[in-house]
């Protein structure tokens, strides 16, 4: 399938479930408490965290190396790595999972939040999961059912747990909300392209071997195959799996994992701010996220789809522009058009639907959508600094915007929705403008070593 219909298939796909996640906030919103919205919003700011850097690089390490190994047939390898960084992840998040069980138990008997600190370690590790399983089928070349899982499935899960809470136990807002995300990611594990791989080995085994032909009393002998037929290198050895033996890389990855935190961090920052004075202005600023969430997804899908042919192209410059300028041009899409709607609906008719407590939350949603436009153009350069080899510059650049939007706030004071995203807005301006010169960079670098 061409990267266009599959751009269009994945962009329909984030724009479902953008109007699924605000749907779900605005149940929350008008059946719970603004406090529970709140509680709500720092659940699902705890899970985009996660789902960026619970991989630990993993999943961008793992698009970069299996993507060409798809690409070129070579399955059974492509599904050894896969395995690999499934297993390393599973190992690491093991030992975390067992010392927050530990210390969410103790909290508990003590009397304090346990049941919530539980339920965050839950979705984070899921949410870690999640994540490394699209990008698993994204090497694949399979993006949409990832995608839809993800998307779709996750909040229209959260929508009908809230519902359903809603009418007969309001007490279990959060657990409907965790129960959610396990779903998904143990559907996203049994469609992962090495499981499915895995079984596509044992039905050809199974075939083979009910077709192998009848050895009895007085059938010929089947010749065993001459081993000078055997690839070997030049010592006389069998030739390893060079896939599946190799190390983990572990440096690059958590350099990439590094940065992907502080990025989430950039974006879901803000809600630990503000939740950290006031959950009633939480739930505001929620509201105004999960609105420019719908511009965000659009831009996000189109990231998706060209991530693996990003990987190919690196070293092909009029074809990576060609990627690039496609990428840009499909991503403004939805963020113009939404910030169009906001302007269309306006400050009085938010507030109808939603409420008085809602004040501010149309002019904090114009400013998140505008910095959603300007990441939008150079959202698709961030995976040429990432997958071109560039980890500690996309590092430190993360660590510079979080600076920005996380300092910049809490030395400013930003006590309401609007406020806290205008220094969004500033982080996303900057962090756009070092995209665009890490793709000058890159380029820079290939003339070089052409020349």
């Amino acid at each position: 399938m061409s990267a266009a219909k599959q751009s269009i298939l994945v962009l329909g796909i984030r724009v479902g479930g953008a109007v699924l996640q605000m749907l779900l906030v605005a149940t929350v919103a008008v059946r719970f408490s603004v406090t529970e919205v709140g509680l709500n919003g720092i659940l699902w700011a705890v899970a985009l965290v996660a789902r960026m850097a619970g991989p630990l690089g993993l999943d961008v390490m793992g698009l970069r190396s299996q993507s060409p190994l798809w690409a070129e047939g070579r399955n059974d390898q492509a599904a050894a790595l896969a395995r690999r960084y499934s297993g390393a992840l599973g190992r690491v998040w093991g030992v975390v999972f067992g010392i927050a069980a530990v210390a969410c138990a103790a909290l508990a008997l003590g009397g304090g939040p346990g049941s919530w600190f539980l339920a965050l370690a839950i979705v984070a590790v899921t949410s870690a999961f999640m994540q490394l399983y699209v990008a698993q089928r994204q090497a694949r070349n399979w993006p949409l059912l990832g995608q839809f899982m993800e998307s779709v499935a996750l909040p229209a899960l959260g929508l009908l747990g809230a519902l359903l809470t809603s009418v007969f136990a309001p007490n279990w807002l959060i657990a409907s909300q965790v129960m959610a995300f396990v779903l998904v990611t143990v559907v996203l594990y049994a469609v992962s392209p090495s499981v499915q791989e895995a079984r596509a080995g044992r039905r050809r085994a199974a075939s083979s071997a009910s077709t192998a032909p009848f050895i009895g009393r007085h059938a010929r002998a089947v010749p065993e195959p001459d081993p000078s037929y055997v690839p070997r290198h030049a010592s006389g050895g069998s030739r390893p799996d060079d896939a599946a033996s190799a190390p983990v890389p572990w440096r690059p990855a958590l350099t990439v994992g590094a940065g992907n935190a502080l990025t989430s961090l950039c974006v879901r920052g803000p809600m630990f701010v503000i939740g950290g004075q006031s959950l009633a202005a939480a739930g505001v600023y929620e509201v105004a996220q999960k609105i420019q969430s719908g511009g965000a997804m659009g831009t996000s899908a189109v990231a998706t789809v060209f991530a693996p042919r990003i990987a190919v192209a690196l070293r092909k410059p009029v074809a990576l522009i060609k990627l690039l300028l496609q990428a840009s041009a499909s991503s403004l899409v939805v963020p113009l058009g939404l910030l169009l709607f906001l302007f269309v609906v306006g400050s009085d008719g938010l507030v109808a639907v939603l409420g008085d407590e809602y004040q501010g939350a149309w002019a904090a949603s114009v400013i998140l959508v505008v910095s959603t436009v300007i990441n939008a153009v150079t959202s698709a350069m961030s995976n040429v600094m990432v997958l071109g080899g560039r980890e500690r510059m996309f590092v430190v650049i993360a660590a510079v915007q979080m600076t920005v939007v996380v300092g910049g706030a809490l030395a400013s004071g930003a006590d309401t929705a609007a406020s806290m995203a205008v220094w969004v807005l500033m982080g996303e301006t900057f962090r756009s403008a070092c995209m665009a010169a890490g793709l000058a960079l890159h380029l820079r670098a290939l003339r070089g070593s052409r020349a």
